[in-house]
Formats: C-alpha cells, sequence, structure tokens
C-alpha cells in the first residue's frame, strides 16, 4: 500500500508543481474564484522560482509558500471527500490527524518533487459557478503536449478554497477513495490511518 500510494503521491504532486511554477495572464472569463486562485498561483511562482531546486527537495516548501497553500487549498474537505462513507467512522481527533497524515504527506511529496523545465504555461480558459462550487478549467501547455486542469473550489468564509483537481479527466478525489477504499476493505479505517501517519521513506 505505501509503495502504492506514494508513487501516486510523486505523480501527482510533480503535475501539481508544474501547473505552479509557470502561468501566463488569465484568458477566458476570469471570475472571483480565477482571480483567487491566480493571485495565489502567481505568489507561489514567486517564491518557489526563487528558493534553489536542491533546497527545496531537501527541506520542503519554505514557510511563505506554506501560508499560501493552506490558504487556498481545503485539505480538510478534500480529505473528508477522498474518504467518503468512512469519514463517518472516525472521531474529531482521528479525523484531524488523517487531515494532518494526508497534508503532510501531500507537502513532503511537493516538496521533494519540485522542477522547472522552463517551457511550460498554464492558460486559465473558463469558469463555471454553481451556488457556492467553482469549476476553473485551465490547461498546461507545452512545446509538445496540453494537459488539461480542472480545480474545483468551494467558498468558505469570503475565500474560494480548492478541495479537488481534475487532471486529464482523473479526479485526485475520486483516486483516492479508490485507493483508500481497497485498504479498508482489506484491513479498517483506523489501520489505514496508521499507514498514512508512517514517515516516507
Amino acid at each position: 500500500f505505501r509503495g502504492e500510494i506514494m508513487k501516486f503521491f510523486r505523480n501527482l504532486s510533480a503535475v501539481i508543481i508544474l501547473i505552479s511554477m509557470f502561468l501566463l495572464p488569465a484568458r477566458g472569463s476570469a471570475g472571483e474564484a480565477t482571480i483567487q486562485l491566480s493571485a495565489t498561483v502567481n505568489e507561489l511562482v514567486t517564491i518557489l522560482v526563487n528558493t534553489p531546486v536542491a533546497e527545496l527537495r531537501a527541506n520542503g516548501l519554505p514557510d511563505k509558500a506554506l501560508k499560501l497553500v493552506y490558504a487556498r487549498f481545503d485539505f480538510s474537505e478534500l480529505t473528508k471527500q477522498s474518504l467518503g462513507r468512512h469519514w463517518q467512522e472516525l472521531d474529531q481527533v482521528q479525523r484531524r490527524e488523517f487531515v494532518a497524515a494526508l497534508t503532510q504527506k501531500l507537502l513532503v511529496a511537493y516538496g521533494r518533487t519540485v522542477r522547472a523545465s522552463g517551457d511550460e504555461k498554464i492558460e486559465f480558459n473558463g469558469e463555471e459557478l454553481n451556488g457556492n462550487l467553482a469549476n476553473v478549467e485551465t490547461k498546461v501547455v507545452s512545446a509538445n503536449s496540453t494537459l488539461p486542469i480542472d480545480y474545483r473550489l468551494h467558498f468558505v468564509d469570503g475565500q474560494w478554497k480548492v478541495y479537488d483537481m481534475v487532471i486529464d479527466q482523473v479526479s485526485i478525489v475520486h483516486n483516492y477513495r479508490a485507493q483508500f477504499d481497497r485498504v479498508i476493505a482489506r484491513s479498517s479505517v483506523k489501520e489505514l490511518l496508521q499507514k498514512m501517519k508512517e514517515p516516507a521513506s
């Protein structure tokens, strides 16, 4: 299980970092969700390009970058949706522990795999609103490929926060849920939590 989940984290984090490192001005309809998301990415870009890659891989994200990520991503909602019905089996302490464990694994992978190749850019292509939910469509464009990325956000306390990303039609939340369901079917939610809390090798 650890090998499978960490392989997914590494692949996922590489895509997220690629997206975050290169940004074009927003295109298409730029609603408030797009404006807030692009502002975060712009500031994150500035921090990352001024931090040596070796330092990022050794120490993870700088504190300023972590602050931005925590402010724009709703890791609690991401974890809740990834666990699906199993979330109800956890008490409040276990929920906090699970959110912390999943968040930490994502952030560690993020910092370790950061890289910049120099030719990828991101286009913001539109925004769809449905009440307090938004979908921001983007594409990562390079000389040889185009990768569609949709950010799913919800409106919380005056801010649009990311709770899922759909990468080339594959949802992060759905991917997690499928993996978690397989582990839980073989063991239990509590055992999954213990595995998630184990340090990365």
